[in-house]
C-alpha cells in the first residue's frame, strides 16, 4: 500500500513477533553467540525477547534517514554529536527513523566493535525521540552478522536489516535466503529486512524472487530496503505481496515519487538527513492527492540531486552537505575515500541557495531563495 503519511495501528502480535517454539529455535541456533557473551547478555537478550512479545512493532513507514557516521581529522567515530544529530532530525527535518550502520554511514569501514559502539550510541540518544532505529548488520562474516544482530536486540533496537555477502557470493535465491535465515535466527524478535543493494554487492538476485516464500523460511522478515532503479523488480515485488503486511522501503531518493506510486510504504534514503521536510512535503501532496504538486517537488529535489552527481556524488559528498545545511560536524569519511572538495561544497551550497529549500532546510551560512 502506498505511503500515507498517517500511522497505522499496531500490527496484530502474529504479524511481527512470533510464536514460542520458533523464538527457542533461533535462540538454540545463536547459542555460541551466547557462551561468549556471558550470563548477563543471556538475561538482557531474554528480558529484550519478552518486552517484544508484550509490545509488537508498528509497521516501519514513512522517511527513514540513512545516517552518517560523524568522525574526527584523524579518522575517528565522534560520538559527542550524535546526540544533536538526533535532536536535528526530529526538530528540523521531521524524519524519526533511521537506518544505522549502512552505505552512508560508513558500515563496512567500521570494526565490529565501532558498529556497535555506533548502534548503541543511537539506541540511547534516541530513546523516546525516534520512532524506529534499525541495524545494519550486514557483513562478509555470517559470524559476525550473527553478533551483529543479537547486539542489536540486547539493546533494544526496532529492526536489523542485512546485504547480501559482497564477496564469496550466493549464487542462487536459496543461497542467499539460508544465510539471512541464520543472520534473523540470531535476533528472531526483532522484524528482519533484506538489504537489496545490487549495484554495490554484485548480487544479481532479483527481489521479487527472494521474497517468493521468504517468510516461510524467515518468520521475522518483514520487508526490504529496495535500493536499485529497477522499479519493475520494485512493483512485482509490491504486486505479488499484497495481502502481506511487508514494508517497501525505496531507496533511490530521486525516484521516490514513482516508487510510491508503485506501493512503496516509505523510503530509506541519505538525502533525509538534510532535505527531509522538503521530501516530506512530497509525500503530503502525494497523500492528499495532489499529484501536480507532488512532482514538482519530486523534480525539484532531481535539480539538486542530478547537479551533485555531475559533481561527483557519494558518501564523502554527503557528509560535506550534512555539515553545511545542519551546522553538525561530520568530519572526514573513512579510507578509502577521499574528503569532498573544498569546490564541490562551494557548488552545492550555491545550488542549494538557488532552490525552493528556504522552508525546509536553514544553512548556518543563511537563508534560501524561493523557487517555484
Amino acid at each position: 500500500m502506498a505511503y500515507t503519511g498517517k500511522e497505522e495501528p499496531e500490527l496484530p502480535i502474529s504479524d511481527v513477533v512470533f510464536n514460542e517454539k520458533q523464538m527457542f529455535e533461533g535462540m538454540l541456533k545463536s547459542k555460541k553467540l551466547f557462551s561468549f557473551r556471558g550470563s548477563e547478555s543471556v538475561l538482557s537478550y531474554l528480558r529484550h525477547l519478552s518486552n517484544s512479545m508484550a509490545s509488537p512493532k508498528k509497521k516501519l513507514q514513512g522517511l527513514v534517514a540513512a545516517t552518517i557516521t560523524p568522525m574526527t581529522e584523524h579518522g575517528e567515530i565522534n560520538f559527542s554529536v550524535i546526540g544533536r544529530y538526533v535532536d536535528y532530525l526530529v526538530e528540523e527535518q521531521g524524519v524519526k527513523n533511521v537506518f544505522v550502520n549502512g552505505t552512508t554511514g560508513e558500515g563496512l569501514s567500521l570494526s565490529i566493535s565501532e558498529r556497535c559502539q555506533v548502534a548503541e550510541e543511537w539506541v540511547t540518544k534516541g530513546k523516546n525521540k525516534l520512532d524506529q532505529i534499525v541495524i545494519h548488520v550486514g557483513a562478509l562474516s555470517l559470524k559476525e552478522s550473527q553478533e551483529l544482530a543479537q547486539h542489536a536486540a540486547e539493546i533494544g533496537a526496532d529492526g536489523i536489516a542485512v546485504i547480501a555477502p559482497f564477496f564469496l557470493k550466493p549464487w542462487n535465491k536459496d543461497v542467499l535466503i539460508n544465510f539471512l535465515k541464520e543472520v534473523a535466527a540470531a535476533a528472531p524478535a526483532l522484524p528482519f529486512y533484506y538489504y537489496h543493494i545490487p549495484a554495490l554487492t554484485g548480487v544479481k538476485i532479483r527481489a521479487e524472487e527472494l521474497l517468493d516464500g521468504i517468510q516461510d523460511k524467515i518468520p521475522s522478515f518483514q520487508g526490504l530496503k529496495f535500493s536499485d532503479t529497477d522499479l519493475l523488480d520494485f512493483g512485482q515485488c509490491v504486486d505479488q505481496n499484497r495481502q502481506r503486511q511487508f514494508a517497501f522501503l525505496f531507496g533511490v531518493d530521486e525516484q521516490l515519487l514513482s516508487a510510491l506510486v508503485m506501493g512503496a510504504t516509505g523510503a530509506v534514503g541519505s538525502t533525509y538527513n538534510y532535505l527531509g521536510k522538503k521530501t516530506k512535503q512530497m509525500l503530503e501532496a502525494f497523500e492528499r492527492k495532489d499529484f501536480s504538486s507532488a512532482l514538482n517537488h519530486q523534480f525539484c529535489i532531481q535539480r539538486f540531486i542530478n547537479f551533485v552527481v555531475k559533481l561527483g556524488f557519494g558518501v564523502s559528498q554527503t557528509k560535506a552537505i550534512m555539515t553545511l545545511v545542519s551546522g553538525i560536524p561530520m568530519g572526514p569519511p573513512r579510507l578509502p575515500l577521499q574528503k569532498a572538495s573544498r569546490e564541490f561544497t562551494d557548488n552545492a551550497e550555491a545550488k542549494l541557495k538557488s532552490l525552493d529549500f528556504l522552508s525546509c532546510t536553514d544553512l548556518k551560512d543563511g537563508n534560501m531563495e524561493a523557487c517555484s
